[in-house]
């Protein structure tokens, strides 16, 4: 607005409502970072795309895509770290941090990409992340290592690994009630004294420990200081000022359909009121006990049974079958966004990173080579969609997944030089 319409309308300023149009330099929407993964793979045969915008060619595993193609990225040929082969463990849990895992039965691995991130846009959102799944972890030890390696892929340090939420009220609670949180803010100010006094007896490895656990509890304060006091009073305002969803009932849906639709919702809806910026959601973990019997001619037999294919016809097309139903949570998601208006031309699905994938490529060698892998979103205007980029005629060293890691944070406005065993950005994202 120009300096005579202010002056004019100064005296009704504190009622006027914010005007985008009238705004010659409005905010910016903020952009997010999202991750969905799948578990053991797809069927090598029916997983591909050729050619780019309009006339990309999708195989029949990507066709929910169809009318999405300018929308998103495929990438071939990267790998994480060089674990390409062998035990399911060193190829799930790693997928967003590039770690080489040990066989420890302490968990001992490397910072994820989205708790990188995290820590930098959690600074400006109530909620620093979300850590979703569908299926739960498991916990004490499977094959002489943590079972937590087949079921999460978040960590917020090299020994802590993040055990999803599999709960859709516990979601929904840590979201919008803060009873809890203001309940525990006199707490905090005990334990940070406390652990005070108790460094002064620790030594080495000891004193390393407590200091995390000293860093959770100042999030915490931080996280309750966000969350009890949220005033947006110029720039950018989300879609969304209230819940669009009543509070989810207790328990989980004994559909996974149900399951899966109500936490991609739950994360649509805390991107929405801007209560995080970073979520990453596993529908199904390592070694899938999950059964797909509920989609026509799937045989009703676990995910990691119908993964291990022999090339067997009736469980190659089942595998398809599976993996295109994933590919359908995605498409459902990209339309949900792209329905969202968030000011300036602009629409969610313009302002997010998403990338989705599972944690190898063939599940019956369990050959983790070529991840296969697609990236949503345009990142705030800064990817383009409508592409297929192939590193496999490229060097060994531009076909590292933390490539892609370290552009993503970059975009996401992380300074960052290295991540993981990157050896630069990702060739051609940008």
């Amino acid at each position: 607005m120009n300096r005579r319409h202010l002056l004019k309308g100064l005296g009704a300023t504190l009622t006027l409502p914010w005007f985008e149009s009238l705004a010659q330099n409005a905010a910016k929407a903020p952009i997010r970072y999202g991750c969905l993964l799948f578990a053991n793979g797809v069927n090598p045969h029916e997983w591909d795309a050729s050619g780019s915008g309009a006339d990309m060619k999708l195989s029949s595993t990507l066709k929910p895509l169809e009318g999405l193609k300018q929308h998103f990225t495929v990438l071939k040929d990267l790998h994480v770290f060089n674990n390409t082969s062998g035990p399911h463990w060193p190829l799930f849990s790693n997928y967003l941090s590039g770690a080489q895992f040990k066989e420890t039965l302490i968990p001992e691995g490397g910072e994820s990409l989205d708790q990188v991130i995290a820590r930098h846009t959690g600074k400006e959102t109530p909620v620093p992340s979300l850590v979703l799944a569908v299926e739960p972890a498991e916990s004490g030890l499977r094959g002489g290592v943590p079972a937590v390696y087949y079921s999460t892929i978040s960590w917020s340090s090299k020994n802590t690994p993040i055990a999803p939420e599999v709960y859709p009220r516990a979601v929904f609670d840590r979201l919008f009630d803060t009873s809890g949180l203001l309940r525990d803010r006199s707490v905090l100010d005990a334990v940070l004294a406390q652990s005070k006094d108790m460094r002064r007896q620790l030594v080495g490895m000891d004193q390393q420990k407590l200091d995390e656990f000293m860093h959770s509890v100042r999030d915490l304060e931080l996280r309750i200081e966000r969350a009890t006091k949220e005033e947006r009073l110029e720039g950018w305002h989300p879609s969304l000022a209230k819940p669009n969803m009543d509070r989810p009932p207790a328990g989980t849906p004994q559909d996974v359909r149900d399951h899966m639709r109500l936490m991609l919702d739950l994360l649509l809806l805390a991107w929405r009121m801007d209560k995080t910026r970073v979520a990453t959601l596993i529908f199904n973990r390592d070694v899938s006990h999950m059964k797909f019997g509920f989609l026509d001619g799937v045989l009703n037999d676990q995910l990691h049974g119908i993964s291990h294919h022999k090339e067997d016809p009736k469980k190659l097309a089942s595998y398809q079958r599976i993996n295109q139903f994933h590919v359908e949570q995605l498409a459902y998601l990209m339309k949900q966004m792209q329905a969202v208006d968030e000011g300036g031309g602009t629409t969610m699905l313009d302002n997010v990173i998403l990338q989705f994938g599972s944690n190898m490529f063939n599940g019956d060698s369990h050959d983790g080579r070529n991840l296969p892998m697609i990236l949503a979103g345009h990142g705030g205007g800064a990817i383009a969609g409508g592409r297929v980029l192939d590193f496999g005629p490229k060097a060994e060293d531009q076909q590292r997944a933390c490539n892609l890691y370290l552009s993503i944070a970059q975009q996401m406005g992380v300074q960052l030089d290295k991540f993981g065993d990157s050896t630069g950005p990702l060739g051609g994202l940008a």
